[in-house]
This record gives C-alpha cells, structure tokens and sequence, in this order.
C-alpha cells in the first residue's frame, strides 16, 4: 500500500511538472536541433489550431532561419524572438536593433518563450491584411513556394521570398517535417 502511495505522488508530481511547462523549448545550439525543436514547437501549436489555420512547416522555420541566422540573433537569444516581429508598444518588452539607444517609435518585441513568438507569428500571418494573398493561395492549396511568394510584405529585402525559398529547397528537405 505504502509503495503504491509513493508511486502515485511520483507520477502526480511528474504530471504536474509537465502540465506547468506550457511552451516546449526551441533549441539554438545547432541547426538541426533549432529546427527539430521548432518543428516540435509547431506541432504542439497545431495541435489545437483548426487545420485551415496551419501554415506549412517548412515556411515557418525558413522565416525563423532567415530572421534570426538559424537562431543565433540577439533578437532570437535575448528577446525570444524568432521572426523579428515588432511592437508599437512603447510600454511593453522589446529591444532595439545595436546601435540605437532610444526609442524611435517600434522595438522588436520580447517574448517569455520562443514558442510563444511563434505561436504569434501563426496568429499574425492567420490574422492581419497585409497576408491575405499568401492565405488565399494556401485556402486554394497552394504549396509552400506560392506560399512564400506572398511574403513580399513581411521584409523590405527585395529578395526575401527568394531567400526563404532558397532555404526550403536547399537546408530543409531532410527533415521529417
């Protein structure tokens, strides 16, 4: 009886643990666990996400490589911030890009998990105007290239699509992803 007790405290205890880790980690130490973990990452935020809201896999972790130099980035490491997304919020978190020491009306924004900046990425390329074209190719089933091709938005790199596309074709295809 005294050994199923102190079984039953062990998993209570370990059940707990789990339930209190709300984001799974995103790796930065080597390319391959930065994307494997990122690639964990989006199956739990899938995981309740209605289908018609996923974004393919591969185009969120060639973003999150191009943003952040496969997550080396003051902004990935210091801020938890995978995509370079920004604020307005002059009283929320965020940092600014080295040199600029005072605020000149946007900072990239920190975030507790990396999880957590992907998880607003999801909501961000589901939610705002400026990515309405690139959700309509997706609704149309669309592939991930065309996919990218609607991102002409996201950076004021004239090549950025070309970028990301580089990166799906040629560092992600062997990946089970």
């Amino acid at each position: 009886m005294r050994l199923l007790i102190i079984t039953l405290l062990i998993c209570f205890a370990s059940y707990k643990t789990l339930a209190d880790k709300k984001y799974p980690p995103i790796l930065t130490d080597t390319k391959d666990n930065f994307v494997n973990s990122l690639n964990h990452c989006i199956d739990w935020i899938y995981y309740d996400l209605p289908k018609e809201q996923h974004i393919p896999k591969q185009l969120v972790i060639a973003q999150a490589a191009l943003e952040t130099g496969w997550g080396k980035s003051r902004f990935a490491n210091e801020g938890n911030n995978l995509f370079g997304i920004r604020t307005y919020d002059e009283d929320g978190e965020w940092l600014l890009p080295i040199p600029w020491t005072k605020w000149p009306g946007w900072g990239v924004k920190k975030y507790n998990t990396r999880c957590e900046s992907v998880m607003d990425y999801v909501r961000i390329i589901n939610e705002l105007w400026a990515y309405e074209e690139l959700r309509k190719v997706r609704d149309n089933n669309g592939d991930v290239f065309e996919m990218a091709d609607e991102l002409n938005n996201y950076a004021k790199n004239p090549n950025y699509t070309l970028l990301v596309k580089a990166i799906i074709k040629h560092n992600l295809g062997k990946y089970d992803l």
